[in-house]
């Protein structure tokens, strides 16, 4: 077994957060938020965030609401997209990008601290 200090191991595990919510925000990004954007542009019910975030902002925000159910529920999200329920318009692809983005960021989250606790 190699002699690896722990907060090394936090950073390679930090790293693979940082990859999967890259990749998972890139792909939602091109696909859920792309399709559900047409959809919801020719209704009138896309918001636009007004910023140059090129669309970030409203792909966490389907993330969140695909991959939680709670979140679909919460009252700012039915403020800004009444009855639309991003689970069931996505498809299998989307969701897993969706989980990949949110666990990602979950682990970036966690591993911060831990990386500082057990620095060496």
């Amino acid at each position: 077994m190699t002699d690896m200090p722990l907060d090394i191991f936090f950073a390679y595990i930090m790293v693979g957060g940082v990859a999967a919510m890259f990749l998972g925000c890139l792909l939602l990004r091109l696909t859920l938020t792309r399709r559900l954007k047409k959809v919801l542009t020719a209704t009138g019910d896309y918001w636009d965030s007004g910023t140059l975030d090129f669309g970030l902002i409203n792909t966490t925000i389907f993330a969140w609401a695909c991959t939680m159910p709670w979140f679909q529920k919460l009252k700012k999200y039915q403020l800004l997209y009444p009855d639309l329920d991003v689970r069931s318009f996505a498809n299998w692809f989307e969701r897993a990008a969706a989980y990949g983005y949110i666990y990602g960021v979950v682990v970036i989250f966690l591993s911060i601290p831990l990386s500082y606790l057990f620095e060496s």
